[in-house]
């Protein structure tokens, strides 16, 4: 293990401990979407509401990964994946227990802190872990414990939830973040953060059209389309197919093993090209496809095939969003790089859960919810085609 730039032969333990921090985040985040109905009764509330309590996760999630991107660069990323998985722990054990709706919000908020203190520090450890040539398939490997923490999510706690009821399936969450807790501890090797002096640079940045075309026209614009399918899917099975809760969590499970499958093989392809944007480009125009078949199909299949459509280009464009971003801007330090990027992208996400649910309360249907996500995933696409390749050392 060396810092930034040099080579590196990485054990697989390490590689494990940190695709199992990811996947904790994510199961944090998408645990209660396949649950909205449930949430809805146990906290008297409507479809909006019910989606603020999974928006309160990237909305506080956004803003925390700037400052944990900001931290990263002075004073490690192991500290700070230690204080995630302690806030982690305590959010999500408050979140199974409350039949608050108020605390649960307050919980969720609290779970999208400690999500920002690992999937930053996470990713930048990745990065001080690998040289530039091997940067794309690292981070696609670690990508897939993006996938699996929502697999596990969507297939494991319906399961669970069907065994043993909501508030138990809820608690296995803070049980796995002590674990990964210890597994931290006594596994990853603490690496120097490199200092830099990065208030000028930040100024510079801000007026950067890449930047901005970066942040805004790719993360935020993407992840509100993405959020619809990532979100509401196991809604739409449930209220318009019929599909249990289960079933729903089962359909969307498959769906989301594209991110998990396809991230490796992206990331493999962005290091053998001498370019990030061109796998960029093809994760926007996978999503365009999929949102589009979303709009006009009827049938329940054809839905979870275009959405795993979605799926496979989150595994273009999340990993490449990062690596691009440290890249082409590595000037102020790649955690700073990261988290000024990724919360342009949380706050769409934090959004997104009002946003359709409102249009759902408001009988605008399904359809609406997939329109919009088709005419953004349309100006991502110009978004990306404005962005200049950073130079590859």
């Amino acid at each position: 293990m060396v810092g930034e730039g040099g080579s590196t032969r990485t054990p697989w333990a390490v590689l494990l401990v940190l695709c199992s921090l990811l996947a904790l985040h994510n199961a944090m985040r998408i645990g209660p979407v396949t649950f909205i109905e449930e949430l809805r009764g146990r906290y008297g509330a409507d479809y909006a509401a019910a989606g603020n309590v999974v928006g309160a996760y990237t909305l506080a999630y956004g803003f925390a990964q700037l400052l944990a991107g900001l931290l990263t660069d002075r004073v490690g990323s192991r500290r700070l994946m230690l204080v995630g998985l302690g806030l982690a722990a305590a959010g999500s054990a408050t979140f199974a227990v409350t039949d608050s709706y108020s605390v649960a919000v307050l919980a969720r908020l609290l779970m999208g802190v400690a999500g920002g203190c690992l999937y930053t520090p996470t990713i930048a450890y990745t990065f001080a872990a690998f040289p530039d040539a091997l940067r794309g398939r690292a981070m696609g490997f670690a990508e897939t414990g993006v996938g699996a923490g929502q697999v596990l999510a969507l297939l494991g706690l319906p399961t669970l939830f069907a065994a043993i009821g909501l508030t138990p399936a809820f608690l296995t969450l803070p049980v796995a973040a002590l674990g990964l807790g210890l597994a931290v501890a006594l596994r990853l090797p603490h690496i120097p953060p490199v200092p830099r002096a990065t208030r000028g640079r930040i100024r510079d940045l801000a007026r950067e059209r890449d930047f901005w075309l970066l942040a805004v026209g790719f993360a935020f614009v993407g992840m509100l389309a993405q959020v619809a399918v990532l979100s509401w899917m196991p809604t739409y099975l449930r209220q318009i197919h019929g599909f249990g809760v289960v079933a729903a969590g089962v359909s969307t499970g498959i769906v989301v093993t594209g991110l998990m499958l396809f991230s490796p093989l992206f990331g493999i392809l962005s290091d053998r090209l001498t370019a990030r944007r061109p796998v960029m480009l093809a994760g926007c125009l996978l999503a365009l496809a999929g949102f589009v078949v979303l709009l006009v199909t009827r049938h329940p299949w054809v839905a979870v095939g275009a959405a795993l459509l979605v799926s496979a280009s989150m595994a273009a464009t999340i990993p490449m969003q990062v690596v691009f971003a440290s890249e082409r801007f590595r000037a102020v330090g790649a955690g700073t790089a990261i988290g000024l990027v990724n919360t342009g992208g949380q706050i769409a996400a934090s959004l997104g859960g009002p946003l359709y649910g409102t249009f759902l309360d408001r009988g605008l249907g399904f359809g609406m919810v997939w329109g919009v996500a088709t005419a953004l995933g349309f100006l991502r696409v110009l978004a990306v085609l404005g962005i200049r390749e950073p130079a590859r050392r």
